[in-house]
């Protein structure tokens, strides 16, 4: 159905999911009946994830992001008239290079590959998402609402399960979250969200913005380029935050033998990194600071940050 008949069909199907999100008044109601898939509520499924984390057995947990999801469904539904604008925000916003829409098809095939890895993944409902899911996502074995993911949501977080672990984490952040962690136990106090492990870092590739990275001719060269470099590292366990190469790079390391955990914009929160979104957006999650929460360091400011989501990442200029 990669025509674009088929696009009208999931997003017919996108619209009527939101009138009956309403009409039920049950958050989860659609969530359960969505994609045919084990749905987990929040403590259920940091329940077991943590399970896996413990078992040491490969896995990736993941969620699409938005404007991936977007690029995704133009490339494979040959959506001619809106590639242009499509390209454009995973360009700005998701680090994707050059601006060039002649690479989206070999994006939307790189991503496919990566819904084949999938086991856990957090569900927006956005058009074209259930499509990816029943085809292409094959060994999933549990979905959950987006926020579930973020182990501060549960009384019961998965990430407790990564005491004594190597733990990789794999972000643009890197100085900020190396120097945030000295104070691990004093970011969430009273609680085990970040407990003690062997923290390893790999800078991410940051091309969001208008920031440009001269080793790389292309995203594609700059993804190889970290999958190699993941190949390197001793590790038991990856926390991915980096734009548009988390969640395809989360596969690779699946498929290296390890555990992925693909968050996304959120994993700094994990490390008490303040940002304009949550400041202004999530009180629950503002509530949580305390003094030793910051916001990202001016050298991880990239150029042209307020062009991605308003500066969502970073201290409101």
């Amino acid at each position: 159905m990669g025509t674009i008949l088929g696009a009208s069909y999931y997003q017919l199907k996108y619209c009527l999911r939101n009138k009956l999100r309403q009409a039920t008044g049950d958050p989860d109601f659609l969530y359960r009946h969505y994609v045919g898939k084990p749905f987990y509520d929040t403590d259920a499924l940091n329940t077991y994830t943590a399970e896996l984390i413990k078992s040491g057995r490969p896995f990736m947990m993941g969620r699409f992001g938005a404007v991936e999801l977007f690029n995704m469904r133009v490339a494979e539904f040959h959506m001619e008239n809106k590639k242009e604008k499509a390209c454009e925000q995973l360009f700005t916003c998701a680090g994707f290079f050059p601006n060039d829409t002649s690479l989206l098809p070999r994006f939307n095939d790189i991503m496919k590959d990566a819904c084949r890895q999938t086991d856990i993944l957090g569900l927006w409902q956005n058009a074209c998402e259930d499509y990816y899911i029943r085809r292409y996502c094959n060994d999933l074995s549990a979905t959950c609402r987006l926020i579930s993911l973020e182990p501060w949501r549960s009384k019961n977080p998965w990430s407790a399960a990564l005491a004594g672990k190597k733990v990789l984490v794999i972000h643009p952040f890197e100085e900020s979250i190396q120097d945030q962690y000295k104070h691990f136990d004093k970011l969430f106090p009273g609680t085990d969200i970040l407990p003690e492990f062997e923290l390893k870092t790999l800078k991410a590739v940051q091309t969001a913005g208008s920031a440009v990275d001269p080793r790389f001719s292309t995203w594609f060269d700059a993804l190889d380029y970290m999958c190699g470099e993941c190949e390197k590292i001793d590790f038991d366990i990856a926390l991915l935050g980096c734009g548009a190469y988390g969640y395809p790079l989360a596969a690779h390391i699946k498929k290296m033998g390890k555990q992925a955990i693909h968050l996304g914009g959120c994993l700094q929160i994990l490390f008490g990194l303040k940002g304009r979104r949550w400041d202004e957006e999530e009180p629950d999650i503002v509530a949580m600071y305390n003094d030793y929460w910051h916001y990202p360091m001016a050298s991880e400011v990239p150029k042209g940050s307020g062009d991605v989501e308003g500066g969502t990442y970073w201290k409101k200029e």
